[in-house]
């Protein structure tokens, strides 16, 4: 082979190289700035969700948290390289249960406005009453009946009780497992026994506690004052029916 053949191959290696070391440092290049500018828009989309988040804590009552956000507006600056951030978010209503619209206003380092459309999706969060045991109909609820934790509104039964006020001196209507959301229907305000009811009679005084057993002798209610004819003693006693089966008596 000449030499002026080896050089031609020579030359053309080099060239070969060159122009795929540029290809490479321009995909390179481009991959860069997608991921520039798709990192730009992560940190833009998560200013306007803490912006629509503090717009809605002003009409939302309770605990919110946002689910997310779809741009149904304006989609196109956020492809912007100005370098746009947030100025405010207004609320433009709501677009069914749990969603609403806003109008987020955004700017950039030469002053320059524009806005957007967003929905967001959201959940409040409530407090709710869980059965911490057991409970059997009748039982006229106490602290130790339930405890409360925070749920998302949009995942509770119909009914879900979520005030205390609505507990306070209400029996139960039915028997309940351990651990299950209260209800409206699960309460009663006054659960009537009738006369001739058999119940235990329990005589609390000072370190003593007795228990015995007799009759109702007048309808009573939940919480309410009930006269016990005891069958040991053939007495009359009154006390407070706590439950359909117990009558409480202090001396």
């Amino acid at each position: 082979m000449s030499v002026e053949r080896q050089a031609s191959r020579v030359g053309s290696q080099k060239t070969r190289y060159s122009l795929l070391v540029a290809i490479l440092l321009l995909t390179a290049y481009c991959l860069l700035l997608t991921i520039t500018e798709s990192y730009a828009q992560v940190e833009l989309m998560d200013a306007v969700k803490k912006a629509v988040l503090n717009e809605l804590k002003k009409s939302v009552s309770g605990d919110v948290e946002v689910n997310g956000l779809r741009v149904i507006s304006g989609a196109d600056v956020l492809k912007s390289p100005d370098g746009y951030t947030v100025a405010n978010a207004v609320m433009n209503g709501y677009a069914g249960r749990n969603k609403a619209h806003f109008s987020v206003g955004l700017k950039n380092r030469k002053i320059e406005t524009k806005s957007i459309i967003v929905e967001a999706s959201y959940n409040v969060l409530v407090d709710v009453f869980i059965t911490s045991r057991p409970l059997v109909k009748g039982t006229t609820l106490s602290a130790d009946d339930f405890y409360i934790v925070k749920q998302k509104s949009s995942r509770l039964p119909a009914g879900a009780v979520l005030s205390m006020n609505d507990l306070e001196g209400k029996a139960l209507k039915t028997n309940i497992g351990q651990g299950v959301i209260l209800r409206s229907d699960h309460l009663t305000t006054q659960l009537s026994i009738k006369r001739g009811q058999r119940v235990n009679v329990v005589v609390e005084g000072g370190n003593v506690v007795i228990t015995t057993q007799g009759s109702l002798k007048n309808d009573a209610v939940m919480g309410g004052t009930a006269k016990v004819s005891c069958d040991v003693s053939k007495k009359e006693v009154s006390g407070i029916l706590t439950s359909p089966d117990t009558v409480r008596v202090k001396i």
